[in-house]
C-alpha cells in the first residue's frame, strides 16, 4: 500500500510540475485549422469563457444570456458541440488560471490594471425647427463621467474598455504554469505571444481574434474569430516551442 501511494504521489507531482520558461522568439505556430462554426443565435447569449480540458481533447464554451449561463463541450477532433449541465470542474480551474492577473507559477509576472475616471463635456444638440436638423448647442455643455480600464504587461496593452464592463479572458490568456508567457489580442486583432523577456511574436495567420486560450501542455492555441454579427469560427493552431 505504501509503495502504491508513493507511485500515485510521484504521478501527481509530475503532473503539477511547472513547465520551463518559453522563448516566444523560437516558437513556431502552424496555420490555424477550423474546429467548428459557432452561431450565437443557436447557442444563445454572449460569449463568456473558452477553456481547455487537461487532456487537450475538448474545449469548454460558456455563454451568458442575461443572468442565465449556457455551457457547451466542443470535441476538438471532430468539432461536435454538446450541451453540458453546468461548468465542468476542470473548466473552472483552467479559467481561474487563464484570467489571473499573475502568471501561473510565476507570481512576480503580473498584469497592471489602470483605471481612469475623467469628466468630459460633450456638446449637446438642439433641434432646428425649420430644417429638422440638429445643431450643436455650445452655450449649454453637459458634464459626463467617462470610465476607462486598461490592462498592460511590460507596457503592452492587453485590453481596453471605455464605459463598459471588462470581460476577463476576452483579450488575453496565460500560457502553461511556469512558462511565463501570455497570448493576447494585439493590434489589428492579431494573436500575439509575449514572454517574460519581453520578446513578442505576432501570429500573422491569426486575424480578428478574441478569447485566446493556450492548452495546458503548451502544444496548442485556441481562439475565436468573428465572421458575422453573431457568428464565430473556433480555431486552433499547433505550437512548436523552445525552452530557455
Amino acid at each position: 500500500m505504501l509503495i502504491r501511494l508513493a507511485v500515485v504521489a510521484a504521478f501527481v507531482a509530475a503532473q503539477n510540475q511547472a513547465a520551463p520558461a518559453f522563448d516566444v522568439a523560437s516558437i513556431t505556430v502552424s496555420p490555424p485549422t477550423l474546429v467548428c462554426e459557432l452561431d450565437m443565435n443557436q447557442l444563445k447569449g454572449e460569449l463568456r469563457r473558452l477553456s481547455w480540458s487537461p487532456d487537450g481533447r475538448n474545449l469548454h464554451l460558456q455563454t451568458a444570456d442575461g443572468t442565465v449561463k449556457h455551457d457547451y463541450i466542443v470535441t476538438v477532433l471532430d468539432g461536435v458541440i454538446s450541451q453540458a449541465f453546468g461548468e465542468p470542474e476542470w473548466a473552472a480551474e483552467y479559467w481561474a488560471m487563464k484570467v489571473d492577473l499573475a502568471a501561473p507559477g510565476v507570481p512576480s509576472l503580473r498584469i497592471d490594471v489602470q483605471q481612469n475616471n475623467r469628466r468630459t463635456r460633450p456638446t449637446p444638440f438642439t433641434s432646428n425647427a425649420a430644417g429638422g436638423a440638429y445643431t450643436p448647442d455650445t452655450k449649454n455643455p453637459v458634464d459626463a463621467i467617462e470610465s476607462e480600464v486598461t490592462l498592460r504587461l511590460f507596457g503592452e496593452e492587453l485590453g481596453n474598455w471605455i464605459n463598459d464592463i471588462p470581460l476577463a479572458g476576452e483579450t488575453y490568456g496565460w500560457g502553461p504554469a511556469g512558462s511565463a508567457t501570455i497570448a493576447f489580442v494585439g493590434r489589428g486583432g492579431r494573436l500575439t505571444l509575449m514572454d517574460q523577456q519581453r520578446r513578442r511574436r505576432v501570429i500573422a495567420t491569426a486575424k480578428g481574434t478574441a478569447w485566446p486560450a493556450w492548452s495546458n501542455d503548451g502544444a496548442r492555441l485556441a481562439y475565436l474569430q468573428q465572421t458575422g454579427k453573431k457568428k464565430y469560427r473556433l480555431m486552433t493552431a499547433a505550437v512548436g516551442r523552445a525552452t530557455i
